[in-house]
C-alpha cells in the first residue's frame, strides 16, 4: 500500500482521528507545563546558570518517574489504557491548578517543587499509555506511517506548546503571574484531552480482557519479577533491545545538547532580554521546525529504504550538526544546528518506536514502553551530569561538541545492516498467564 493510501485510510479512521487529537492536546498541555517549570528553574531571576545547577534541577525534575518507572508498565499491562490515560491527565490538571494557587499565592516554595514532580512523572506514565495503546487504533501496514504522525507531531505539539508559553513568559511581567499564566493556559488543554479521551470505549485501546492479570494479586515482588520477564523478553528478541539502547543513546547526547544551549542562551548570545529566554525561545523554535520536517521525511525515506536506512540518514545530519558548531558557533549556526538535531533525532525517533512497536508482542508493549521512558530520564539525568563535567558557564566546548559528533556517527554505524527479523517466541513465558 503506498503512503498516499495508507494515509488516507488513517484519516479516514474514526478512532485514529481521535487518537490524533488526544495526542495533540496532551502534548500541547505538557509544552506549556514544561516550558513553565523551564523558565522557573532555568531562566528566573532566582535560579543559577551554571551546568552543575542545571544538572541538579534536571535530576529532581526527572529523578521522580525512573524510581517509579518499573512498576508503571506492568500496571499499563492490568489496567484498560483509556482508563489511564483519563485519570492520568485528570491528576495533572488537578495538580497543576494547585501549583497556580501556590505559586499566586505564596510564591515559589517547596509544594511547588513536589507538585512538580509528580505532574512530571504522571505525564510520562501517560506517553507510556499512549505509546503502547497506538497499535490498538491501527493495522500493520499503517503503523510506520502512523508513528511518523502522532510521536512526530505529537513532539511538535510539545514544541508548539513550549513555544506559546515562550510567548507568554516574553510578554507577561517577570514573576509569579508569567508562570501561572502558562499553568493555567496548560490546565484547559488538559481537561480538553480527557473529554476527547471519554469517546473511546473502556477497553478499545487494550489490554484484552484475557490478557488481564488480577490487580489483586499484584505485589510489588510479582512486579518486579514481571518486568525482569519481560527485560529478557526485549533481550532475547533482540531488535528492540538495540532499538531501545539506540534511543538511550541518542537522548544522552542530545540532553547534553540541551544543556548547553540553556547555558549558551543565558551567558553567551545577548538577545537584550536580560535572561537569555529569547535566545532559547529561538533555538526550541528551530527544533521544532526539524520536528515538523521529520514528519514529511521520515515515512517517505524509512518505506521506501526501511527503518535502518533512514536511522543512518537521520544520524548523519545530527554529526552534520556538531560539526557546524564545531567549526563556528555564532548566533545562526546554532539555529542551523537545532534544525538538523530537531530533525535527525525525532526522525530516528520514528524508526525506534515503529521496531519496538512492530516487534513487541501487546502483553508486553505497556513494560517495554516504561522502560523506553525510564531510559529516556536516565539518559538525560546523565547528560546533566556529563555536561557539568565539560562545560563552563558559557555553555562553549568544541571539544564536547566533536565528541557528541563521534557518538551520533555510531550510532549510524550501528545500523548499517539491513534490518533482521525479531527472534520468535515460542511461548508467553508462564509469570504472565492469566492464571499465574
Amino acid at each position: 500500500m503506498s503512503s498516499s493510501s495508507t494515509l488516507k485510510s488513517l484519516l479516514a479512521s474514526p478512532d485514529f482521528k481521535r487518537f490524533f487529537v488526544i495526542r495533540l492536546l496532551c502534548q500541547s498541555g505538557d509544552g506549556l507545563f514544561q516550558i513553565a517549570l523551564a523558565t522557573l528553574f532555568f531562566f528566573s531571576a532566582q535560579s543559577q546558570s551554571s551546568a552543575p545547577a542545571i544538572a541538579l534541577a534536571l535530576f529532581v525534575m526527572l529523578s521522580p518517574y525512573t524510581f517509579v518507572g518499573p512498576f508503571v508498565g506492568v500496571f499499563l499491562d492490568r489496567w484498560q489504557r483509556r482508563t489511564v490515560i483519563v485519570v492520568a491527565d485528570s491528576v495533572r490538571a488537578i495538580l497543576t491548578v494547585i501549583l497556580v494557587i501556590v505559586i499566586l499565592t505564596m510564591g515559589i516554595n517547596l509544594a511547588v517543587y513536589v507538585l512538580a514532580l509528580i505532574a512530571l512523572a504522571i505525564n510520562r506514565l501517560l506517553l507510556s499509555a499512549l505509546g503502547a495503546s497506538l497499535p490498538r487504533v491501527v493495522t500493520e501496514d499503517q503503523l510506520l506511517l502512523a508513528n511518523s504522525i502522532l510521536p512526530t507531531i505529537g513532539a511538535a505539539a510539545t514544541g508548539v506548546g513550549a513555544l506559546v508559553g515562550l510567548l507568554v513568559g516574553l510578554v507577561a511581567p517577570v514573576g509569579p503571574v508569567r508562570d501561572a499564566s502558562t499553568l493555567a493556559l496548560a490546565v484547559v488543554i488538559f481537561v480538553a484531552s480527557i473529554i476527547v479521551a471519554l469517546g473511546f470505549d473502556r477497553t478499545r485501546l487494550g489490554p484484552e480482557e484475557h490478557e488481564l492479570d488480577g490487580f489483586d494479586k499484584a505485589s510489588v515482588r510479582q512486579i518486579l519479577h514481571d518486568l525482569g520477564q519481560s527485560i529478557r523478553v526485549v533481550i532475547k528478541l533482540r531488535t528492540p533491545a538495540h532499538a531501545l539502547l539506540s534511543m538511550a543513546f541518542m537522548r544522552l547526547l542530545y540532553g547534553m545538547v540541551f544543556v548547553s544551549c540553556i547555558l549558551l542562551s543565558r551567558n553567551f548570545f545577548d538577545t537584550g532580554d536580560g535572561s537569555g529566554l529569547g535566545s532559547f525561545a529561538q533555538i526550541i523554535a528551530f527544533t521544532a521546525v526539524g520536528f515538523g520536517a521529520a514528519i514529511v521525511l521520515a515515512p517517505l525515506v524509512a518505506k521506501k529504504y526501511g527503518e535502518h536506512a533512514w536511522i543512518v540518514i537521520a544520524m548523519t545530519l545530527c554529526v552534520a550538526g556538531q560539526v557546524l558548531v564545531s567549526v563556528s558557533l555564532t548566533s545562526i549556526t546554532i539555529l542551523v544546528t537545532s534544525f538538523l538535531l530537531g530533525l535527525g533525532t525525532q526522525g530516528a525517533k520514528i524508526a525506534f518506536d515503529t521496531i519496538i512497536q512492530q516487534d513487541i508482542p501487546d502483553e508486553f508493549r505497556g513494560r517495554a514502553f516504561t522502560l523506553y521512558d525510564m531510559l529516556f530520564n536516565i539518559a538525560f539525568m546523565s547528560a546533566g551530569g556529563l555536561t557539568a563535567l565539560f562545560l563552563d558557564d558559557t555553555g562553549v566546548s568544541i571539544p564536547m561538541y566533536l565528541a557528541l559528533a563521534v557518538g551520533y556517527a555510531l550510532i549510524g554505524a550501528s545500523y548499517l545492516r539491513p534490518r533482521r527479523p525479531p527472534v520468535v517466541l515460542k511461548h508467553t513465558p508462564p509469570a504472565l498467564d492469566s492464571d499465574a
